[in-house]
């Protein structure tokens, strides 16, 4: 009798287990879109070119008795709540800008998923701004046939489309290549007593490896005053360091030959300091002064260096795809979600520099501040006898 009972202990707990699963407050019969099952309500779509396209299924959490059909729509109104929720600042995706196919899905009698998903195709970029992310919320409207309700936390799914960039980038792999700015005269920005200031950049460092035997690669910025810089070496990495009479050093270590994303953020009237990572927060500290000087660093002239700081070798050996100074303290999202690109008349946008091409002038070459501010950056190389070179086929994302 007894072994006859633990023989038979596995199907009991399974019962157990199932009707426990069903009686629990999260777990629910009905309809639901396939990939929003989890947290992630999202799908992503990147677009290299048109068309490009999406499937999108719905699926019944137990099989059909009889044939269901569901209807599909967009749901516009969505954004803007999704974007609350998840700090974001997409934008809805244009009408002009996709086409969709079979928004009138089947589940056949006997079966638990569509049987032809509903897609999702972009076939028109004309109306797409350059560097915006977007978002297509994808409801399901209504079901007809059945008994099975539609499960509310899974009737939407939010396709979000990126879009590709391909530029190129300054290319400062080699030692003692660097730009620099002069932000010694003001504009609408009073750059010598910044209240609140952003620093972020795009980069690729090329030498930061077991053969390095430095230990600073510098981004961007005022040495000891405000300066993105590393600090590290091959044993352990490179860490990502603000480097001012208050520096802090990020969590992670950062990669070698990848695209990386880097950004720190002064707030004079918070009394802090952050740093970033491809958006997200790594280190965070306080700072007493009420404003910072764009035209005050140690060892640069009182310029601004992308890619070098102070007077030694800390050159970033890398490539540079952009950079931005904004006069405002930029949030985690607006950072993670405006990697490629923004709009050159953004407010509080003190900088611009895509590092695309750069035109001569005498015996300078210039990358123009996109911002119309007049904060050119211009280049400076000790082995190349100053004419800058760049890297082709740069993608943004990645």
């Amino acid at each position: 009798m007894m072994k006859s009972i633990v023989g038979k202990l596995p199907i009991l707990l399974s019962i157990l287990l199932w009707v426990a699963c069903k009686n629990s407050p999260g777990y629910y019969d009905g309809v639901y879109i396939v990939g929003t099952e989890g947290k992630d309500v999202t799908a992503a779509l990147t677009v290299d070119d048109v068309p490009s396209a999406i499937g999108i299924n719905v699926a019944s959490s137990s099989l059909a008795t009889e044939n269901l059909t569901i209807d599909m729509k967009v749901n516009p109104e969505l954004v803007e709540t999704f974007n609350k929720e998840h700090h974001k600042n997409y934008e809805l995706l244009p009408a002009s800008a996709y086409k969709l196919d079979n928004t009138q899905l089947k589940i056949e009698q006997g079966k638990h998923i569509t049987t032809t998903g509903m897609r999702l195709s972009i076939v028109n970029r004309d109306d797409m701004k350059m560097g915006i992310t977007y978002v297509l919320p994808v409801s399901i409207e209504k079901v007809e046939g059945g008994k099975l309700p539609v499960i509310e936390a899974s009737r939407t799914i939010y396709v979000v489309v990126n879009q590709v960039i391909v530029t190129k980038a300054a290319d400062l792999d080699q030692p003692w290549r660097y730009y620099y700015a002069d932000f010694s005269h003001e504009s609408k920005f009073n750059t010598k007593a910044m209240k609140t200031v952003t620093f972020e950049a795009r980069v690729r460092f090329r030498k930061m490896n077991a053969s390095s035997s430095k230990w600073c690669y510098s981004v961007m910025g005022l040495e000891e005053n405000l300066c993105l810089r590393t600090a590290g070496g091959p044993k352990d990495g490179w860490k990502l360091q603000l480097g001012d009479p208050n520096h802090m050093d990020s969590r992670d270590v950062l990669p070698n030959d990848k695209w990386v994303h880097l950004a720190c953020v002064y707030n004079g009237e918070t009394g802090k300091k952050y740093l970033y990572i491809n958006g997200e927060l790594q280190a965070e500290t306080t700072d007493s002064r009420p404003t910072i000087s764009l035209a005050s660093a140690y060892g640069q002239h009182d310029l601004f260096f992308i890619g070098q700081s102070a007077n030694d070798d800390r050159c970033m050996e890398g490539w540079v795809s952009e950079a931005r100074v904004w006069a405002t303290a930029r949030t985690a999202a607006e950072l993670k979600n405006n990697v490629c690109w923004v709009d050159p008349l953004s407010e509080g946008l003190v900088a611009y520099w895509r590092f695309n091409e750069a035109h001569q002038s005498g015996s300078y070459y210039i990358v123009t501040d996109l911002t119309g501010n007049g904060y050119d950056a211009y280049y400076y190389g000790w082995y190349d006898g100053g004419v800058p070179s760049f890297v082709d086929a740069v993608r943004c994302p990645e």
